[in-house]
């Protein structure tokens, strides 16, 4: 068990992706914070995952344009610069409608109506277990709302 005194939580380990003999899933973490950027790519890499950084919207969008291996994409609200978190993501499930999106934030709980269809909200600061949970079962259990986006965007 590893103990996190920032978020004031116990990790307990469990079952890692890799144990399953599958290629780890490919997640982006936006979030302007360095400390809980590490924290939440280290979480989730100790667990299985193959993880990306992203500082902010720019970076963002350069490693989503350049990997499209990237699966789940979870950004903060707040951040600095023309695009917040939400603003981020919807542009994100426009352009990469295969995408899992999760947005988090410890300050500002968003309107359901300014967040793409299907995401998912998880207040910080998150709980680890149920960070990499939510990340389990986005993986492996992709909403139909990124289905429904992945439809249109082929039809077009």
């Amino acid at each position: 068990m590893v103990h996190y005194p920032t978020i004031g939580s116990c990790l307990v380990h469990s079952s890692n992706i890799h144990s399953s003999g599958l290629t780890p899933v490919t997640v982006l973490i936006v979030d302007d914070d360095d400390l809980v950027r590490s924290l939440g790519a280290e979480l989730l890499s100790d667990a299985g995952f193959r993880v990306l950084e992203a500082g902010n919207a720019e970076e963002a969008l350069s490693l989503l344009e350049s990997d499209p291996d990237i699966k789940i994409f979870f950004s903060d609200i707040n951040m600095p610069g023309p695009l917040d978190g939400i603003a981020l993501a919807s542009l994100a499930a426009l352009q990469w409608p295969h995408l899992e999106i999760i947005i988090g934030s410890g300050n500002a709980l968003p309107l359901s109506a300014s967040l793409p269809d299907g995401t998912t909200f998880i207040r910080k600061p998150w709980n680890p277990e149920s960070l990499i949970r939510l990340v389990r079962e986005r993986t492996t259990t992709p909403n139909r709302w990124s289905s429904e986006r992945n439809r249109l965007m082929k039809s077009r």
